[in-house]
């Protein structure tokens, strides 16, 4: 892959060798050129350089009423951004309860999700992790402070649910905190950890499992809702007005 960076032409073995030959001081501006098929002239794109934060949050008020918190990942700035729609939310005299959707939320960093189910919690157990080894066996547990000062709390599910989306929503239905609507999650209950080779590889060896505060693994079983509501048909898209899922818990909210 090759890469002409401020007039000077750079080289790099894969595609992530080549973006990082593009990396410098934040503000400072780089130019980059562009070859593309079809076109004859290279095309130069002048860019500053930012630290990206890689927006995993999506909220809305639904009703003048209820807050609807959409959580597509759990990356390294997930809880900070949930935190802040939250604070917008609480703004307005009239909210209800909250609509957390973790539907087709493959999961991500358990420090995030321990960080967001304790958004909810008051106290308690969130998860644990069981392995061979004593060293692998840990528990995380909720501080106190509600950010929602315990208003109702419907979590939304489904089968692409999985990892860290299970922990969150298999921790609130444990403590009785939220209700969950929609359909059994993925099951992905494993920790796992990188351990690099020699030869520049790496393998991916599982450690240990994580429970929920019941006791319950969540490994090939999932977390089942408390409510079923299945994808009503292919015209189906999350956060539409083909959403029946949503709408369900709209409904339930409302009375």
């Amino acid at each position: 892959y090759i890469v002409r960076i401020n007039g000077e032409q750079v080289q790099g073995k894969t595609l992530m060798e080549a973006v990082n030959l593009m990396r410098g001081p934040v503000g400072s501006s780089i130019e980059i050129t562009v070859r593309r098929k079809g076109l004859r002239k290279a095309k130069i794109f002048k860019i500053t350089r930012e630290i990206i934060e890689i927006k995993s949050v999506v909220s809305k008020l639904i009703d003048y009423e209820i807050g609807y918190l959409r959580l597509s990942s759990f990356n390294e700035n997930s809880s900070n951004q949930l935190k802040r729609e939250i604070s917008k939310l609480e703004k307005n005299n009239k909210l209800v309860g909250y609509i957390l959707d973790l539907r087709n939320n493959p999961g991500g960093l358990l420090s995030q999700a321990v960080r967001i189910s304790d958004f909810f919690l008051d106290d308690g157990e969130i998860v644990s992790t069981r392995g061979r080894k004593s060293r692998e066996n840990r528990k995380f547990f909720a501080k106190k402070g509600d950010l929602t000062n315990g208003k109702t709390l419907i979590v939304l599910i489904n089968y692409g649910s999985a990892s860290a989306s299970e922990i969150v929503a298999g921790s609130l239905k444990d403590h009785k905190r939220a209700i969950l609507v929609g359909e059994n999650s993925y099951g992905k209950g494993s920790v796992q950890s990188i351990i690099p080779l020699k030869n520049k590889g790496a393998i991916r060896l599982t450690i240990s499992k994580y429970y929920l505060p019941s006791g319950k693994s969540i490994s090939e079983v999932g977390v089942t809702p408390d409510i079923e509501v299945e994808e009503s048909s292919d015209a189906f898209v999350i956060n539409t007005d083909t959403d029946n899922q949503l709408n369900f818990a709209v409904k339930l909210l409302n009375g």
